[in-house]
C-alpha cells in the first residue's frame, strides 16, 4: 500500500471514528457519543409537540353519548363503535394494572407515547423519498394538520394511523412478516386495514410475482375476515348498527344548506390531508412508483368515506397522511432545483463584506 493509500485509510478510519464508537466501547461510552451527538434533541421535540396534539386534541374533541370513553373501556358502547376493540382493551388493561381509575388519563399518556412513535415512524418512512433534513421535519406538520380533523373523540384513531403507517413502512423495506404482523393488530383497531391488502398488490406485484402476491393478498384477505367476524359474534353492542352508513347525509353535506354553509362545508373537505393533495400531483410521472401504485386505491377509499364515512370529518383521510407527505416532500424537492438552478446565486453563501482595511 502506498504512503498516499495509508493516509487516506488513516483519515478514513479517523472520520468513522469520530461518527461512531468502535465495537469494544463500553455501554457508557455509547451512551456519551448518542448525548454528544445531539440526535436525542429531535426525539424531545417530537415528545413535546405529541404532547402539544394531545392537549389540543382533548380541548376540541367532544365524546359521541353512545361512544363514550367510559362506555368503550367497559364495553358498553353502541355498534359499531364497539367493534373497535384493541384501544378500549389496552385502557381497560392500564387502568387495571397501574390503578388509573380514570380512563381519560391513562388514554391521554398512550395517546402522547403512540402520537411519538408515529412521528419517529414518519421520519423513516419520509427518508425513504426525500432527503434527510426534510425528513427529520415532516412529522411536525402533525402539529398543523391534525388539529384540523379533530371533531369527536375516538380511542382508536391515532393508533390506527400509527398501525397504517407502520404497514407502509414495513412494505416499502419489504419487511412482509413484520408487515402482516402490524395488519393483524392494527386490523383488530379499526377496519380500514381493508384497504392495505390493495395497497400491499398495488406495490408488491413487480417484486414478489402475480402468484405470491395473489397468495399473501389471499391470505391477508382471510385474516381480516377472521378477525371481522370473530369480533363481531364475541362482541356483543347494546345497539346501534352492523355498520355505518352515511351516504344521504354527505351528499346533503355537499350540498349545504346555504351560501355559507356550503363555503364552509367545502372548505372542511377541501383541508382534508392538509392541503397537500395540491402539491401531491405536480410532476407525477417523477414521483416514486411505490407512492404511485399505493394511490391506485385512493378512489377505492374516496368512495368507501362517501358511503360508510362522514365527510364532516376529515379525520378520515389521516392514514393516507404519509402517502401524501411523501408526494408533496418530492414535490417540495422538485421546487427547490428547479429554483436553484434558474438562480443558483440565491443558494450560496451570504455575502460577506470586506475586511477592513
Amino acid at each position: 500500500m502506498s504512503s498516499g493509500q495509508d493516509k487516506s485509510a488513516a483519515t478514513t478510519g479517523q472520520s468513522l471514528t469520530r461518527a461512531e464508537p468502535g465495537a469494544c466501547a463500553s455501554t457508557w461510552q455509547r451512551l456519551w457519543f448518542g448525548v454528544k451527538g445531539g440526535g436525542w434533541a429531535l426525539h424531545i421535540v417530537y415528545l413535546g409537540a405529541a404532547w402539544v396534539i394531545t392537549k389540543v386534541y382533548w380541548r376540541m374533541t367532544a365524546q359521541l353519548d353512545v361512544a363514550t370513553i367510559e362506555m368503550m373501556v367497559d364495553g358498553t358502547a353502541e355498534a359499531p363503535f364497539a367493534y373497535r376493540i384493541l384501544m378500549p382493551w389496552v385502557l381497560r388493561t392500564l387502568c387495571r394494572v397501574d390503578g388509573v381509575g380514570d380512563p381519560m388519563l391513562a388514554d391521554i399518556g398512550l395517546r402522547i407515547l403512540i402520537l411519538y412513535g408515529l412521528m419517529v415512524l414518519l421520519r423513516r418512512w419520509m427518508r425513504h423519498f426525500v432527503t434527510p433534513i426534510l425528513a427529520d421535519f415532516s412529522p411536525l406538520l402533525l402539529g398543523i394538520i391534525l388539529p384540523g380533523t379533530f371533531y369527536w373523540y375516538w380511542p382508536y384513531d391515532f393508533a390506527g394511523f400509527f398501525f397504517w403507517t407502520a404497514c407502509l413502512l414495513a412494505l416499502v423495506e419489504r419487511r412482509y412478516w413484520l408487515y402482516l404482523l402490524c395488519f393483524i393488530v392494527g386490523s383488530l383497531n379499526r377496519e380500514t386495514t381493508v384497504l392495505l391488502i390493495g395497497i400491499f398488490a398495488a406495490t408488491q406485484w413487480q417484486e414478489l410475482g402475480r402468484r405470491r402476491t395473489l397468495l399473501w393478498a389471499a391470505g391477508q384477505g382471510v385474516i381480516f375476515v377472521a378477525i371481522a367476524l370473530s369480533i363481531r359474534l364475541l362482541v356483543h353492542a347494546p345497539g346501534g348498527e352492523f355498520a355505518e352508513m352515511h351516504l344521504l347525509e354527505n351528499l346533503s353535506f355537499i350540498a349545504g344548506r346555504n351560501a355559507l354553509s356550503l363555503f364552509e362545508n367545502w372548505m372542511t373537505m377541501l383541508s382534508a390531508l392538509g392541503f397537500l393533495w395540491i402539491l401531491a400531483p405536480w410532476r407525477w410521472h417523477r414521483k416514486s412508483v411505490f407512492l404511485r401504485r399505493a394511490c391506485w386505491l385512493f378512489p377505492v377509499a374516496a368512495g368507501a368515506n362517501l358511503v360508510l364515512g362522514r365527510l364532516a370529518e376529515p379525520r378520515l383521510w389521516n392514514d393516507w397522511l404519509p402517502i401524501f407527505m411523501a408526494l408533496s416532500g418530492q414535490t417540495v424537492a422538485e421546487f427547490a432545483a428547479e429554483e436553484h438552478a434558474a438562480q443558483p446565486a440565491a443558494f450560496g453563501p451570504a455575502s460577506r463584506e470586506p475586511a477592513a482595511q
